[in-house]
Order: structure tokens, then C-alpha cells, then sequence
């Protein structure tokens, strides 16, 4: 196995790992953060020895970084906690110009997503098992959380339960699985033949969706399946054994719960999108110096709020909130736009928009150089735009796994040919 390969293979196993493993110095510990410490250590390896390939996507990616710390070195005074924050940012570049460096290449690229791919077929193998038996027995087993509670003050309550195996949350288990899904959707020939493993993979990844009960997972995962309908236009045979799957994986859910969750996550969340709007409100309110009842009271900001937000992770400052029904609830955003408008202002938001045109304009370099439609840019730039909508909802910035996908497109973009 060469170098490169064992360090794609490392870098998706060990960005698949979020969830904390224990906690030092007030820092919590989890397994892609060991993994971008040891991304740093790496790059300043390769940056010495002068083997590093920079990219366009590079410096866009480092001018949001940049952001991030100036942002957080100027709020230092009113929040000194940004200062342990904003490393996770670097710990992000780090594992984001590793995996471009991996994933040079016919060869680099192939690997990577035959890896992706099985790592995710693992994960929702274990998830799948462990959230129906969850839903059956009513019991919370590791790599599970209650995502819902259904038929409430009835005597037919139940709570439904999500998979979220190795991650901390299980909207960012699904967003994860929503790259391999596309990946493998676009390497489905849909004759058969021996491409039936890869068939029982995109069953096994749908069956995962599905388990982690999330509603932005849902809806990405639906439009993946369109753009692949639109752009290759299959026979009937390879649609109807993606539906037959699909729908036995929703039966499958709706038997051990004794419910169908797809109908109560999707028509029945008054609750949720109030809690969210209230949240979101909070968060914009302190975006722009408007007081919020209950936060403590700041020291002047050197700089208005709205330029230069308030440095990273300042949304733990916010105070908890009082919903419709009287529940105090804790604030945490999950809104990509307000989480970054909040930490790191106008300025933050301009770089994350700025990296986006990037990485757009690049891949569309890409398409035109070649058949875009059968390489692995079509793919990774469709999963990219299923990872902004579920980021409009649990982002996962603070996560190493966008970086390695970011890293990947990259190195993508620079091959015409389907791997």
C-alpha cells in the first residue's frame, strides 16, 4: 500500500470519528481532531520539504481561515474562549490539504472513493442495526439518539430514535453518508453484471439515511436521485431497484417504531421549525449588538459585531430560550450562514462565499475540459450542494469530514477521466 493510499484510508476513517472520546485540558478530544493535529504536523512536513501542491482552493480555503482568527484575535478581550475554538479551523486546513495531496491522480481518486464508500457501508450497516433495535426495544443503544418523541401524552407514545454511530449528532451522520451516495450513484452503470456489489452498497448507504432520521439527509438524498436521473437517464430497472430499496428501508423503520417516521418528520414539525426560528432570531439579535434577554452584558467590542462577529464559538454565549410552550431551551446554531455571521461577521461570511465561487468555478473548468458528466466532479460538486442545504439546518464545520471532501474535490477537478 503506498503512502498516499494509507493516507486517504486514514484520513476518511478518522473523519468519521466525531463524537468525543474523553476530554483534556477543557478541550474535548474526538477522533478527526487527533487526526487534524497529525494533518498539521504532515503539511509542515511537506511545505518544508517544498512537495506541497497549492491550489486556488487553497488560498481561498486559507483566506476563511485567516478570517476566522483575525475575527477571534479582535474579540479575544470580550471572548477569550475563541482563542481554543478557533484551532479547529486549522486542524480543518490541515486534513483538507492532506486529502488533496492523497487524492492526486486516476489512481488516488479511485481508491478514495472505493474507501468512502465502504466506510460508509460499514457505518450504516452498524447504524441501521443499532436504530431499529433502539425503536423496537425502546432503549437508547450506543451510536443512538432520541430524535423525536412520537404520539406524545397518548398511550401509543414512542420515542423514535436516529443512528449517529461514530458522530455526535446523527444530521451530521447523514450529510456524511451523502457523499458516498453520490459517488456511488454516478458509478453505477445500471447493467448489472458485477457492479452487484456496488448495488448492495447504495442499498446498505440508503438504508443509513434513512436510520438517522434526518429531514435535510431525506430531501438530499432524493435530489442526488434526480440530478442522476436528469443528467444519465437510466432504464427503468436501475430506478426501480433504488425506490424498492429505498421503501424497504422506510418500511423497515416504520415496523420496529411502530410509526411512520417519514410522515411525522416531514409534516408534523410545527414544534421544530418554531424552536429553530427562535434560535435563529437569538442568534441574529446578537449578530447585530441588539441586546437578548438573559446574556450577560459584554465589555464594549472593539469592532461592530456585525463586521466582525464575535469570534469563534461565541454562539455558546448565547443565552437558552424560552419556546412556545414554555420549555427553556439551550441555543446552539445550526445555520451555517448565522453560525458564521455571528462568530466572525461580514467578513467571515464574504470568505466563505468567496471559497464557494472557487470551488465552483473550478469544478465548471473541469466539466468543460471534459465529459463532466461521467467523472467524479458531477458527483462531488452535487454531494457539495446536498452539504449547503443540510448545513442550512446542523452544520458541520467544526467537523474534519467537509475538509477531507473539499480536499478530494480538488484533487478531482484536475482529472477529466471517470476513475
Amino acid at each position: 500500500m503506498t503512502r498516499r493510499r494509507l493516507g486517504s484510508l486514514l484520513l476518511l476513517f478518522a473523519s468519521a470519528w466525531s463524537a468525543p472520546l474523553g476530554s483534556l485540558l477543557a478541550i474535548t478530544v474526538t477522533g478527526d481532531r487527533l487526526l487534524g493535529l497529525a494533518a498539521l504536523a504532515v503539511l509542515v512536513v511537506l511545505g518544508v520539504r517544498g512537495r506541497l501542491r497549492w491550489t486556488g482552493v487553497h488560498t481561498a480555503l486559507a483566506i476563511f481561515v485567516c478570517a476566522q482568527l483575525l475575527t477571534t484575535a479582535v474579540n479575544a478581550r470580550t471572548w477569550p474562549q475563541g482563542l481554543k475554538f478557533v484551532t479547529v479551523y486549522l486542524l480543518g486546513f490541515g486534513c483538507f490539504a492532506l486529502a488533496a495531496e492523497c487524492t492526486r491522480g486516476i489512481d488516488g481518486q479511485r481508491w478514495t472513493m472505493k474507501v468512502w464508500i465502504a466506510v460508509a457501508v460499514v457505518a450504516s450497516v452498524v447504524g441501521t442495526v443499532l436504530a431499529d433495535l433502539s425503536n423496537l426495544y425502546q432503549q437508547p443503544l450506543w451510536g443512538t439518539g432520541a430524535a423525536q418523541l412520537l404520539f406524545p401524552d397518548t398511550a401509543y407514545e414512542r420515542i423514535l430514535y436516529g443512528a449517529k454511530v461514530t458522530f455526535n449528532e446523527w444530521n451530521l451522520f447523514g450529510s456524511f453518508l451523502l457523499i458516498p451516495f453520490a459517488l456511488g450513484l454516478w458509478a453505477w452503470r445500471g447493467d448489472g453484471g458485477r457492479q452487484w456489489p456496488l448495488v448492495a452498497a447504495l442499498g446498505a448507504i440508503e438504508f443509513g439515511l434513512v436510520a438517522t432520521v434526518t429531514r435535510a439527509a431525506w430531501v438530499g438524498m432524493a435530489g442526488l436521485i434526480a440530478l442522476w436521473w436528469t443528467l444519465r437517464r437510466p432504464r427503468w430497472r436501475p430506478v426501480s431497484v433504488l425506490a424498492a430499496m429505498l421503501a424497504a428501508a422506510f418500511l423497515l423503520q416504520a415496523l420496529t417504531v411502530g410509526a411512520m417516521p417519514l410522515w411525522s418528520r416531514i409534516f408534523e414539525q410545527r414544534t421544530n421549525i418554531a424552536h429553530r426560528s427562535a434560535i435563529n432570531r437569538v442568534t441574529l439579535d446578537s449578530w447585530i449588538g441588539r441586546p437578548t434577554p438573559g446574556q450577560a452584558e459584554r465589555p464594549p467590542a472593539p469592532a461592530p459585531s456585525w463586521l466582525l462577529g464575535h469570534g469563534a464559538g461565541s454562539v455558546n454565549s448565547l443565552p437558552p430560550v424560552i419556546v412556545p410552550e414554555g420549555r427553556i431551551l439551550k441555543v446552539w446554531t445550526g445555520n451555517v450562514v448565522l453560525f458564521v455571521l455571528h462568530d466572525s461577521g461580514l467578513v467571515g461570511l464574504t470568505a466563505l462565499v468567496g471559497l464557494l465561487v472557487v470551488v465552483v468555478c473550478r469544478a465548471a473548468r473541469a466539466m468543460r475540459r471534459g465529459d463532466g458528466a461521467s467523472g467524479l466532479t458531477v458527483p462531488l460538486l452535487a454531494s457539495g450542494v446536498a452539504l449547503c442545504f443540510a448545513y442550512q439546518f446542523t452544520h458541520g464545520l467544526w467537523l474534519m469530514y467537509p475538509y477531507v471532501y473539499l480536499g478530494f474535490l480538488t484533487a478531482a477537478t484536475e482529472t477529466e477521466k471517470l476513475p
